[in-house]
């Protein structure tokens, strides 16, 4: 999972949440996109939902792989 992030001005963060596993949080800064790459193991089933928990300021994408 890569996420990027970018703060409109000052510093944001991002709090990328998945349901049953984990939650990790970036800090985003206004100066240069925040790149952030994790690996969550969603053994059980292959399932999760994810949610992303960011200030109004913070522009951000999310890029996910799952395996087949």
């Amino acid at each position: 999972m890569n996420v990027n992030c970018v703060a409109d001005s000052g510093t944001g963060s991002l709090t990328l949440v998945v349901d049953t596993v984990g939650e990790f949080t970036v800090s985003c800064p206004s100066t240069t996109p925040r790149m952030s790459a994790n690996q969550l193991d969603l053994a059980e089933g292959g399932k999760g939902r994810f949610h992303i928990k960011a200030g109004n300021n913070v522009r951000w994408s999310a890029s996910i792989q799952v395996p087949e």
